[in-house]
């Protein structure tokens, strides 16, 4: 995905003319009647934000351009309007979607000429709104004056934070193309599941009563089988006893998958797209990306799951909800069981273990089922008699959590993907079932606030609590490589070039190149650079963070964010100032390269490069690189102390210790 990305980047810097026409004709084609409502301008308007942060665009010629489109596909729209009348809104199209027209005409009924400005930030009636002003015979210059104004503001408003995520994602990319790469990947997950789960639940609303209706009628053709979608769906018939026998069930035919799946008897190794999966997002590994998913992994562990479900029972009691109380009793009675059963079934290690790699700090054999029960069924308590949009929120987030918590396992290797998909699919299974079986014997609404601020309050405080006892997540848990021997001359003869030669960056193809490789002792080779004018960066936190924001801070003033090269992050950075330019610097980076020469010195890798503060539209400004050559003799040749064994497009140094003082005596 990463190669298309970046092929339409080259694309766009080499032909922004054609780009610039694109958009036009896209916000044209989402400003036309009936047209627009399925062309989505405001992606296109976020992503066009995104290349003017990283340069490839103007801001202000691609905003009037895409306000342009908008005004020139609105008066489109107004000429249909004025030259068809309501004719054009008696198509089969617009009959079959009549609420969607009535609430568009109410709409524009309410706020005449105000109503055409308002409607091009609304979704749902902007590709409709100029057509019904056309037909209502608004003046044209009134109709092309107000939504002027309107597509200039809508274009700024879905440009600018396109713009400013460009810009954080530029900033993200100095730390780690990976972790940038990871962090837009899970925004994007996020957003799409949200967005998914709205449109399951539009679907249900629509014909779940004819699904329901058809289980009925099948149950009554087919006594045997038959009874049990009754039960679910029956409200005059109990539930209990089917879904009972539906766990068992379930606790079935998911032992008897796993043993034969995943056995080691049966099937001793992983399956090869278990391994494709876990091999890929190891690729993604960075030090915050795992810290990232360790505290989302910790999220599905008891110290965390248990304290919820137990104030989720004394809130239902309290509060007297018998139903209520009753199916959560029975959603963790049941999973515990299926999870318990699952968990005795014999399977082979895990991916960490099977790999040799890291053992996630906290792992308590983090229990899937049970926590997507947990943390899906709690929804269907508290979206209970509330509105569409709210259900669509509630589940939303619910679901998020409950697939960021899969990634999380699957990022650090805990679970192999078919076993955590499966797991997953077992939990949603029966909270699907004891969720129709709730919803269809009458369910309880539970108040909001007096549920949902003890509920949430010991979810974040039992969550906090974890994350406050559990050190390693502030610590790089990657393991201590075992550093290779080699002879100290034949590194700088020809044993350096066998060392990575350059560091990829976002999209895994322009990469940044090393110049600099260095054998010595890491404090002695900063108290030489020291010595010679190198200084220390200003430090990532608050304080320095906010600077990022003014729009003229000097570049010595700028915190430096860590880069991360082969999972790590810098073991050394230092910058050195130029004098009478407070915007430009050079940086240096050292990363451990699991050498040392024959005398137990470490093999340091990275790269001196030329830095400059450069500002986004005065929105953000941060350090960014130059592609400027590197006086390295000037910078490293006269440092006392350190031989330079070889120069050319890698430098490779040596730092000697000090001499010991013969003992006194």
């Amino acid at each position: 995905m990463s190669e298309y990305v970046q092929l339409l980047y080259d694309w766009i810097n080499a032909h922004p003319t054609w780009a610039q026409i694109l958009l036009f004709l896209v916000t044209l084609a989402d400003a036309i009647f009936i047209l627009g409502a399925f062309v989505p301008a405001g992606v296109a308007l976020f992503a066009m934000g995104a290349l003017i942060a990283l340069g490839s665009l103007d801001l202000w010629t691609t905003v009037l351009i895409a306000a342009a489109g908008a005004l020139a596909g609105d008066a489109l729209s107004f000429w249909l309007g004025r030259r068809y009348g309501n004719r054009l809104f008696e198509g089969r199209l617009m009959q079959r979607y009549p609420e969607a027209l009535n609430n568009a005409r109410r709409f524009f009924d309410r706020h005449g000429g105000k109503g055409v400005m308002l409607a091009r930030f609304l979704g749902p009636v902007r590709s409709v709104t100029p057509a019904l002003a056309g037909a209502a015979s608004m003046p044209a210059w009134l109709f092309l004056l107000t939504d002027g104004i309107a597509a200039l503001a809508w274009a700024l408003a879905y440009i600018l934070p396109g713009v400013v995520f460009g810009a954080s994602l530029g900033l993200a990319a100095e730390v780690a193309g990976r972790l940038a790469l990871l962090i837009l990947l899970m925004a994007l997950f996020v957003w799409l599941v949200i967005a998914l789960t709205g449109l399951v639940i539009g679907q249900l609303q629509k014909r779940a009563e004819d699904w329901i209706g058809a289980l009925l009628d099948w149950s009554r053709r087919h006594r045997r089988l038959g009874r049990f979608g009754a039960a679910l769906a029956d409200p005059d018939q109990p539930e209990t006893p089917v879904l009972a026998l539906m766990a068992l069930a379930l606790l079935a035919l998911g032992g008897a998958f796993l043993y034969f799946w995943a056995a080691p008897g049966i099937s001793p190794d992983p399956k090869s797209m278990d391994v494709a999966v876990f091999q890929a997002l190891r690729e993604l590994h960075t030090p915050w990306g795992i810290a990232l998913a360790q505290a989302l992994l910790q999220l599905g562990e008891w110290p965390v799951y248990l304290p919820l479900a137990v104030i989720v029972f004394l809130a239902l009691l309290i509060a007297r909800k018998g139903r209520a109380t009753a199916h959560w009793l029975g959603a963790l009675g049941f999973a515990a069981l299926i999870s318990v059963g699952l968990y005795l079934v014999p399977k082979i290690p895990p991916p960490f273990r099977q790999f040799g790699s890291f053992e996630p700090s906290g792992y308590h054999a983090v229990d899937l089922v049970l926590t997507t029960v947990i943390y899906s069924f709690l929804p269907v308590l508290l979206a209970t008699g509330r509105r569409t949009g709210t259900r669509v929120m509630i589940y939303g987030v619910s679901a998020a959590l409950v697939l960021l918590i899969l990634l999380a396992q699957l990022y650090l290797g805990v679970q192999w993907w078919s076993i955590a998909v499966f797991s997953l699919a077992i939990g949603v299974i029966w909270t699907a079932l004891l969720g129709l079986g709730y919803r269809r014997h009458q369910p309880e609404k539970v108040s909001g606030r007096r549920f949902v601020l003890p509920v949430l309050s010991v979810f974040v405080l039992a969550a906090s609590l974890q994350w406050s006892d559990d050190r390693a997540l502030a610590q790089e848990p990657l393991p201590q490589r075992t550093l290779s021997i080699v002879q100290i001359e034949d590194w700088a003869r020809s044993g350096y070039q066998k060392l990575r030669s350059q560091r990829q960056n976002l999209f895994g193809r322009e990469r940044q190149p090393f110049n600099l490789q260095w054998a010595g002792n890491l404090d002695r080779i900063e108290a030489q650079l020291r010595a010679q004018g190198w200084q220390e960066t200003a430090p990532l936190g608050l304080q320095n963070g906010l600077r990022w924001l003014a729009p003229d801070t000097p570049v010595e003033q700028l915190p430096v964010l860590p880069q991360v090269n082969a999972g790590r992050h810098q073991a050394l950075v230092l910058r050195y100032p130029l004098p009478g330019d407070d915007t430009r610097q050079y940086l240096l980076r050292l990363w451990p390269t699991g050498y040392k020469t024959s005398r137990g010195e470490p093999i340091w890798i990275g790269y001196i490069a030329e830095q400059q503060a450069r500002s986004v539209y005065r929105l953000l400004r941060y350090p960014v690189y130059l592609r400027n050559p590197v006086p390295l003799p000037q910078l490293l040749g006269q440092l006392p102390g350190t031989r330079v064994l070889g120069a050319g497009a890698v430098w490779r140094l040596k730092t000697d210790e000090p001499p010991t003082e013969p003992p006194h005596g």
